[in-house]
């Protein structure tokens, strides 16, 4: 999973800015998934979206936000942490947007995200599963190996083995999966280095 930075979320321009907050304001008993399908009377958010993907796709370095495979590979899902079904203030909200693939896109689902009422602002909220912006991946979810095959359970978070068992990312064909992802990642050399790292593993 991506540890994302959280001073590097999209920024909207005031214009989108502005489009946003009018959207939002006058909602009315829109449910957040009817508004994230407005287009506008000048297609802005059609734009906006354009722009949120780009950034995502930009800082994620072209790969899904929570299981790391890139992108290129399979479509791109502008993913909402907190669901916009049930958090419609939050649809445009920065820090919950980012990329995923189809497959973790559609495991998370519909998830009900935040823990208890929701509050104001976004970052105030406790979050159930690990946030790619807000939390320390590397102090939630833990690894009992150098190449990040297995989790190490024990020593994950609460929240860490949530999200591990949300995304099904202990199973084999998850580890096959990250093992792909290595490879991809490495050059000849280095791969032939690696898969003898790992079969002369001991841990």
């Amino acid at each position: 999973m991506l540890n994302l930075n959280p001073n590097d979320i999209v920024q909207y321009t005031p214009a989108q800015k502005q489009a946003i907050d009018t959207l939002i304001a006058n909602c009315g008993n829109k449910r957040g998934g009817e508004l994230w399908e407005e287009h506008g009377p000048n297609d802005e958010f059609v734009e906006i979206k354009k722009s949120i993907k780009h950034h995502c796709l930009g800082i994620q370095r072209v790969k899904c936000v929570f299981c790391e495979t890139l992108l290129v590979y399979g479509g791109v899902h502008i993913e909402h942490f907190a669901p916009k079904w049930k958090n419609k203030d939050f649809i445009y909200e920065p820090l919950n947007l980012s990329c995923s693939c189809p497959v973790c896109n559609s495991l998370k689902g519909k998830r009900l995200t935040i823990e208890g009422d929701v509050v104001m602002p976004y970052q105030n909220n406790q979050f159930k599963y690990v946030h790619p912006y807000l939390d320390n991946v590397d102090i939630e979810i833990r690894y009992r190996d150098p190449f990040h095959l297995y989790y190490d359970r024990v020593h994950c978070s609460q929240k860490g083995i949530m999200t591990i068992d949300m995304f099904h990312w202990d199973t084999i064909h998850a580890r096959k999966k990250r093992f792909s992802n290595l490879l991809v990642r490495t050059t000849e050399r280095s791969r032939r280095k690696m898969i003898a790292e790992i079969l002369d593993y001991k841990g």
